[in-house]
């Protein structure tokens, strides 16, 4: 197993002078393996939601640590022969409820809720208000700050909060849980084929710029999660903060994204991947969400040539599927081109929808040629990345015909 994470300052923040809120984490071993992040919200009252951030990953891995250590400790592992389960608390069952699985990961939501509590109330008491601070933030939350830091009983939830996203997998088992927005999505490749989701169930409360919190006075019945102990891992699993899912949304663009950075560790080895993520996300962020971003993932390197090229085979479905569809629509606007006849027997208002037609045939042509570019140069990714590995396998036969994908030779070999 191995992991990769960044984060970043987003181009909205740079702009205003706001601190990067976002925060990720990631460990790998052979005993135990985690991926974390922590998005702080960006609400004006929420002004040191980027401490809040880093003190809730920073409680997380080592509750985490505990927790595992604890249930290694039981004579039977709670998650043993588990097949894959969701939780959230909307759907949630009674058996579920009761089960001793359910009130072990309760009891370490709990946890990490009340040491993050105590941890943001020490920082607040030992911390003024910065310049920053003094001069960014308005008065009425100034002033409920200070008022609180007299009173030994006032809580800081609301100045420091921030969502969480977990993932921890050891060699028996797995599990994942969150609060808050942002987005987890497993990536397991099954009979040469990837397939991807996202095993937490999704809160319909976390909706636009709201968002369930770990500041929330009902934080631990906010909490989802899920499982498995079967002995089935995914391939890699991501953790995405809101600020990429903004800019990519919630499908087959997000899942492409995280394929690319796949096939990157694949071809340049986990330290560049590691870089060129850290180059993307400020990119990322100027172009589309303008938000922080976070990101962390746990995967699976035993295998990573046979997995870069279910990636590629991943993406090329995507491309076909995309060209069937404009290939469709192109179809249908030739024939309604067609069916209008001579421009010069036509009337005005029969001239502009004709006119009209033909601009969207040109916009519908314009994205066909990008799609048959991308499938180009993805061929000619794979090829490359086949030729580093193994450059004496390809033929001269191979490397004339150019309608051969690496899947074709590798299965010809």
């Amino acid at each position: 197993m191995n992991r990769i994470y960044s984060y970043c300052r987003g181009e909205s923040h740079i702009l205003s002078g706001k601190p990067c809120q976002d925060y990720a984490f990631a460990e790998s071993s052979d005993k135990l393996s985690m991926a974390i992040v922590s998005d702080g919200h960006g609400g004006e009252r929420y002004f040191r939601s980027d401490h809040g951030s880093h003190l809730l990953v920073d409680i997380t891995k080592e509750s985490v640590r505990s927790f595992v250590e604890t249930i290694a400790e039981q004579k039977e592992c709670i998650f043993k022969e588990q097949p894959f389960t969701q939780y959230i608390k909307e759907t949630s069952t009674d058996k579920q409820v009761n089960s001793k699985a359910h009130k072990m990961l309760m009891w370490l939501f709990s946890s990490i809720i009340s040491q993050w509590n105590v941890a943001i109330a020490k920082h607040a008491i030992e911390n003024d208000l910065t310049e920053w601070e003094l001069s960014h933030v308005e008065e009425k939350y100034r002033e409920e700050f200070l008022k609180k830091r007299s009173d030994p009983e006032a809580t800081f939830e609301k100045t420091y909060g921030c969502t969480l996203i977990t993932y921890v997998q050891t060699s028996s088992y797995w599990f994942a849980f969150q609060i808050g927005d942002g987005k987890l999505v497993k990536m397991s490749i099954i009979n040469d084929k990837l397939h991807c989701d996202q095993p937490i169930p999704w809160d319909s409360r976390c909706f636009l710029n709201k968002t369930t919190s770990i500041c929330d006075s009902n934080a631990i019945e906010e909490f989802r999660y899920c499982y498995q102990g079967d002995g089935f891992y995914p391939t890699a699993m991501f953790l995405g903060s809101d600020g990429l899912d903004d800019s990519y949304g919630d499908g087959e663009l997000l899942y492409n994204f995280y394929a690319n950075l796949f096939k990157q560790i694949a071809k340049s080895g986990n330290e560049e991947a590691c870089n060129v993520l850290k180059r993307s996300l400020p990119k990322i962020s100027k172009i589309a969400s303008k938000d922080d971003i976070s990101v962390a993932c746990i995967y699976d390197d035993s295998n990573l040539e046979h997995d870069f090229y279910a990636m590629c085979r991943y993406q090329r479905d995507l491309f076909n599927k995309e060209r069937e569809k404009l290939l469709n629509e192109s179809f249908i606007l030739k024939q309604k081109i067609e069916s209008y006849g001579s421009e010069s027997t036509l009337d005005e208002s029969a001239r502009i929808n004709l006119l009209y037609t033909q601009k969207d045939q040109e916009r519908v042509d314009q994205k066909l040629k990008k799609v048959y570019k991308k499938l180009k140069e993805l061929k000619e990714e794979e090829d490359r990345f086949y030729k580093n590995l193994h450059p004496q396998k390809i033929t001269k036969q191979d490397k004339c015909d150019k309608t051969k994908t690496l899947s074709d030779i590798l299965k010809k070999k």
